[in-house]
């Protein structure tokens, strides 16, 4: 019991029993006394119930015009869960089921009725109920934990992909890297004899007025070593360690500078050229040509994929992204769900065609040196190693999405200037164009 009190709700209409069980709960001489509450009709019984929070509630099962039953299931409705004896004067088997049925927790009928036995029952009532508040109460836990545990584990999912990301660009750095280290020293192997062989095939060809039968076989080796060169050229650009000379410069204006130069020859292949630029990108660091370089490689790109014309859209938006900032390896270990989140900012450009789209197989070699989808005389298959080896070094990340026959989408994020000096740098960029 409460060392307030219990309290008791009464919903008697006949005075004499409603005296009559007060004195069955007089007797008991519990210390605190009880506090009890009459109510005559179910109204009273509902205002009740409405402002105070009951121990228990006995109620009669006749009570005019509403019997208790009625009242019950209006009580239930109001998601009121007091425990609920019902009293009647006379037993009634069916009434006891539909009673119990209804969420009564006893009942019990008047005329065998003793302080005893209705006190037995209120014990049960009320351990019942407590009973019922723990389950409650465990179930909710329990819902919560299998919350906590269905989004923990959907936060590793999503952290097993980002740690697979992650690998895949180091090991595919690390590959890039031991290509480029080989194809410089080849390429310089390659250039001298190349070279000399170059110099001896154009003396022939000087002479080959004295024997016309050597022109077909000179004009197809002059052609061959055009494409060999092509190939070592590609293969230097692709190794070079040069220093990036980097300045602050407008994306929008790069990107701008790309596409009307090639846009004539878009036009001539029916390729439309939309732009779709954000008008208040922040100035960035970046080495301007080699940046052109990547656009033209792309557009170019998109253009040879819609050979029978389509849309190149090119985006450019801001982009936020959170980081997980680096910690000394002590920190983490002792405080590991403390490693703080920084938000960054990075410029997003997209080059979107309505090509023929990308094999799926094809996906994961799409940036690996002298893999090309293009017949041997229109491409090196280096030119995607290039683009990445480039962004690379801007400490942006390039990525692909496509699904074959309906296109194919190319991702760039580049880092942006810290916020204090993208206030200072920001300036309006070129507004967004129709189609042209």
């Amino acid at each position: 019991m409460k060392s307030e009190g219990l309290k008791i709700l009464l919903v008697e209409d006949d005075e004499d029993d409603a005296f009559f069980i007060k004195d069955l709960i007089a007797e008991r001489d519990l210390n605190p006394r009880p506090v009890i509450k009459h109510a005559l009709n179910p109204q009273s019984a509902l205002d009740f119930l409405e402002k105070i929070t009951f121990d228990i509630c006995l109620f009669d099962f006749r009570l005019g015009e509403i019997d208790g039953i009625d009242l019950l299931r209006m009580v239930r409705q109001r998601d009121i869960s007091t425990p609920i004896i019902f009293l009647t004067g006379q037993g009634d088997q069916e009434i006891a089921v539909e009673a119990m049925k209804s969420g009564a927790t006893d009942y019990r009928t008047k005329g065998s009725l003793t302080s005893e036995s209705l006190f037995q029952s209120i014990r049960f009532a009320i351990q019942l109920r407590k009973e019922e508040e723990r389950r409650q109460q465990a179930e909710d836990q329990l819902k919560k934990n299998n919350e906590e545990l269905t989004q923990a584990n959907n936060d590793l999912q999503v952290s097993m992909k980002k740690l697979q990301t992650a690998q895949d660009q180091i090991l595919r750095s690390e590959k890039l890297a031991s290509i480029g280290r080989l194809a410089a020293g080849v390429c310089h192997e390659l250039l001298n004899p190349l070279n000399i062989i170059s110099g001896h095939v154009q003396a022939l060809m000087l002479e080959r007025q004295k024997d016309e039968s050597l022109n077909e076989d000179l004009e197809s080796i002059m052609e061959e070593i055009g494409r060999i060169e092509k190939i070592v050229g590609g293969l230097l650009k692709f190794s070079r360690k040069e220093d990036m000379e980097l300045t602050y410069s407008n994306i929008n204006e790069e990107l701008e500078s790309v596409l009307s130069i090639m846009e004539k020859d878009m036009q001539i292949d029916n390729v439309q050229v939309v732009r779709n630029f954000a008008t208040d990108l922040p100035k960035i660091k970046i080495d301007a040509n080699r940046m052109r370089q990547v656009f033209m490689n792309l557009t170019n790109n998109a253009r040879h994929a819609m050979e029978g014309g389509g849309t190149l859209t090119v985006t450019t938006k801001l982009h936020v992204r959170d980081l997980k900032q680096n910690r000394r390896k002590t920190d983490i270990k002792t405080h590991p769900d403390e490693i703080p989140i920084i938000q960054r900012n990075f410029i997003r450009i997209q080059f979107a065609d309505t090509g023929t789209g990308i094999k799926e197989e094809d996906m994961i070699k799409l940036f690996d040196p002298f893999f090309t989808t293009k017949p041997e005389d229109k491409g090196t298959g280096l030119g995607l190693s290039v683009c990445y080896t480039i962004i690379e070094k801007h400490a942006g990340s390039i990525e692909v999405e496509s699904k074959y026959g309906e296109g194919a989408t190319f991702q760039i994020d580049l880092p942006c200037i810290s916020l204090q000096e993208n206030d200072q740098k920001t300036t309006k960029n070129i507004p967004q164009h129709s189609p042209k």
